[in-house]
């Protein structure tokens, strides 16, 4: 599993009350390590709906854990929410977070052709957080330059790249590579979704 967590500063210590997170926004990108309820939404066997999952998060479903996962500790961490995921947000509730949004989605890979049913690629994911930047975090924030002192004291957290290695996921597509080949192939198609925003 590759997991990057791009700071676009220094992170020292939480506020343990919670009223000053140390940077604005989380925003996570991922596989079913991260998903906290996008696949609900999809045609897939990839749900966390069945017990156990949430049963140690008031019963909550979506995450593919019996409570929060790497992102949710991660946020609570920050001193922030639990990003939302994408998919459970109207037009209306996406304009008015400022905090981060969880784009994670179960059963997906870093490579397009990774999944198991439908899921959110992480093409897919680049994209929906693109709406974010550019069209609900306007609204949110208000001016252009808000929003670009926002985006750059966010953090960016992925993980993602597991069902990339799933024999049962990825067509044998590793036996065409080197393991080397294969690592390096996948950093490539990762930084690609990187630089392009």
């Amino acid at each position: 599993m590759l997991a990057f967590c791009f700071i676009a500063h220094q992170v020292l210590f939480a506020d343990a009350s919670g009223k000053h997170p140390l940077v604005p926004a989380l925003y996570v990108f991922g596989d079913s390590t991260v998903d906290p309820g996008n696949n609900n939404h999809l045609n897939t066997i990839a749900q966390g709906i069945r017990w156990p999952y949430g049963i140690d998060l008031n019963n909550v479903r979506g995450r593919h854990t019996n409570g929060k996962n790497v992102a949710d500790f991660f946020a609570t961490y920050l001193g922030l929410p639990m990003p939302p995921p994408f998919l459970n947000l109207s037009d209306s509730e996406r304009s008015q977070i400022k905090t981060g949004i969880n784009y994670g989605s179960g059963a997906c890979g870093i490579l397009n052709t990774i999944r198991v049913g439908e899921c959110l690629s992480l093409a897919q994911q680049v994209k929906y957080f693109t709406i974010t930047r550019m069209k609900d975090l306007p609204k949110a924030l208000k001016t252009q330059k808000k929003v670009r002192e926002h985006l750059a004291k966010s953090i960016y957290f992925f993980s993602i790249g597991l069902n990339d290695y799933h024999p049962d996921v990825n067509n044998n597509i590793t036996s065409k590579f080197s393991s080397t080949s294969f690592a390096n192939h996948l950093l490539d198609e990762i930084t690609k979704h990187i630089k392009v925003h």
